[in-house]
């Protein structure tokens, strides 16, 4: 198995032997951004390095768009599901934040954490400062999720 990379994509070179003749056919896999796209002959070689010579020539000429019928134009635009995910954690962090700013809730155990002699912070200002900070990285998060990348 050989894995090569080319033009953004990975070429993942599977030839494998028959059993019947013992000669070694043509099976590769291109991949891109966690998409990927199986392809295969049905030729013989004498050798796995031919075989897996001819993978990796074929899988250059299929991303170049060379070989008529075979194309990788969907794994060009592939976009993994788990890019989601920051969305999906900002837009729960941002209820998060919005609930303790418009709602509020008694964090009283806080008190003697963030209580210093010279400085006095009250429940209501710790529930702002938290709820606001929630907010804004809720926000920092459906931007990073939300936005499109290559």
């Amino acid at each position: 198995m050989t894995k090569i990379k080319y033009k953004g994509f990975n070429i993942l070179a599977r030839p494998y032997r028959l059993s019947d003749s013992g000669r070694w056919t043509v099976e590769l896999e291109i991949r891109r951004n966690g998409g990927r796209m199986p392809f295969s002959l049905d030729e013989r070689y004498l050798t796995e390095r031919e075989a897996d010579t001819r993978c990796s020539g074929l899988g250059r000429k299929i991303i170049d768009g060379q070989v008529p019928g075979w194309s990788v134009e969907h794994l060009r635009a592939y976009k993994p599901e788990f890019m989601r995910q920051p969305l999906l954690a900002g837009l729960v962090i941002l209820g998060l934040g919005a609930y303790l700013l418009l709602r509020g809730t008694n964090f009283t155990p806080w008190r003697e954490m963030l209580s210093m002699p010279e400085i006095r912070i009250t429940p209501e200002e710790r529930q702002w400062m938290l709820g606001g900070t929630a907010v804004v990285a809720g926000l920092a998060l459906v931007v990073v999720g939300a936005r499109r990348r290559p």
